[in-house]
């Protein structure tokens, strides 16, 4: 299936930066404007093929920004196995909720929380919140951008071109001359962000978006294993296992709804 290859493709760019992300202790609204930066020349080459949907990119952008900036202070406040599987495990329960609803999803996002309550450790529980925070702006941006793609019909490139263009626009006042100095670290990131997402809208043309928030589950397995393998750290397999439950729970039959082509 299309679709579900692309998932596991974004799965690993996606859990691969978020680690670089952990690990290298980057953060801060100048280290997004830096990936921004690295990227902005492909993004205005895009701009010049023609017009594009410039609201919908400037909603995206303010979603995506938010997201990115409530992500770093996660990491900075809880384990890198904790936050990335509370974040990615209890997007798509929302997303799901809000999309498909019923009592089978209804059951399964509450075994999603379940789930993320036992992912909390002694000292975690602002890691476990700001990834709840993050759940909930990756389920935003994954609705606006399904329905920009799905019903608005925007070129995938130029919506995040337009996207990427705007980020650097309103983040460069809060940009530092260090941040230049960062552009070493900050380019696999820029590198593996679009990608991994771009992947995502992509499937989106192969699949619903409830299916697609359910196929991104892959996200919490690889990330929890890199979390486990690189960091050394120690996730809480008991949550995890309760937390894929609780999305195949949501799923039900549609987890098998992708588009044949």
């Amino acid at each position: 299936m299309i679709a579900l290859g692309l998932l596991t493709a974004s799965a690993g760019c996606h859990a691969t930066w978020n680690l670089l992300l952990k690990k290298g202790g980057l953060g801060g609204p100048a280290f997004v404007w830096m990936c921004g930066l690295l990227t902005l020349p492909i993004s205005l080459v895009l701009l010049a093929r023609g017009s594009a949907a410039w609201w919908a990119g400037l909603v995206s952008m303010a979603l995506h920004t938010t997201y990115a900036v409530t992500l770093q202070k996660a990491y900075g406040a809880g384990a890198f196995s904790t936050v990335y599987s509370v974040s990615r495990g209890s997007a798509p329960a929302l997303v799901a909720v809000v999309t498909l609803g019923g009592p089978q999803v209804y059951g399964g996002a509450a075994l999603v929380l379940v789930g993320v309550l036992l992912m909390e450790r002694p000292r975690s529980s602002r890691g476990v919140g700001l990834g709840l925070a993050v759940a909930g702006c990756s389920a935003a941006y994954t609705l606006w951008d399904a329905y920009a793609v799905t019903s608005l019909h925007v070129d995938l490139l130029m919506y995040l071109a337009v996207a990427n263009v705007a980020q650097v626009v309103v983040l460069s006042p809060l940009a530092r001359r260090s941040a230049l100095a960062d552009w070493r670290r900050a380019l696999p990131v820029a590198v593996l962000t679009p990608a991994s997402y771009g992947l995502v809208l992509l499937a989106l043309s192969f699949a619903s978006v409830g299916a697609v928030a359910i196929g991104r589950t892959l996200n919490v397995v690889v990330g929890a294993a890199l979390g486990a393998v690189v960091l050394r750290e120690r996730p809480r397999i008991g949550g995890l296992l309760v937390i894929v439950a609780g999305i195949l729970l949501v799923s039900g039959p549609r987890i098998l709804a992708f588009k044949e082509t």
